[in-house]
């Protein structure tokens, strides 16, 4: 698949399209079709070298939306060809950070694009719970602009 990478920290001209291997969803994940991904601050960041150590290459994007592709084991619900957006903010869902409603706290937190490969590509692979359906008559850009803009004002 192609997807917009870097291979080191730096400006925009460290970022370029290249052909990496196309991600297969494991168990409770699906593989979205990435139809659009908003640039956020956080990606400027990343590429820069902020605020964590980053493995190369690496694919940027937390803000994306697009349709499911593929649906890896464990997940039962049937929906290849949904309008999804994906929440970036990946977390245990049982720790007591988690449980307590502090996701961010938890140890195994991680954000899609900054520490997971991202939606600058044409395939991204996410848990399957991190999904919300966008409804028909709402377009993809918009739906992709809102995922880390919306958790920061909320």
């Amino acid at each position: 698949m192609r997807a917009a990478i870097f291979e080191e920290h730096g400006g925009p001209e460290v970022v370029h399209v290249a052909e990496v291997e196309t991600p297969e969803p494991g168990s409770g994940e699906v593989r979205v079709s990435v139809h659009a991904a908003a640039l956020n601050h956080l990606d400027l960041f990343v590429r820069r070298g902020l605020p964590i150590e980053t493995r190369f290459p690496h694919i940027g994007g937390s803000d994306l939306a697009g349709t499911i592709d593929v649906i890896g084991p464990g997940v039962t619900e049937s929906g290849v060809g949904r309008r999804v957006v994906v929440n970036p903010s990946i977390s245990c869902g049982h720790c007591e950070w988690c449980t307590a409603g502090e996701d961010p706290l938890c140890p195994e937190y991680r954000i899609i694009g900054e520490h997971l490969p991202g939606g600058f590509a044409e395939f991204v692979v996410v848990p399957a719970s991190n999904l919300l359906t966008v409804p028909d008559g709402f377009d993809l850009e918009t739906a992709a602009a809102a995922p880390l803009t919306f958790l920061t004002a909320w």
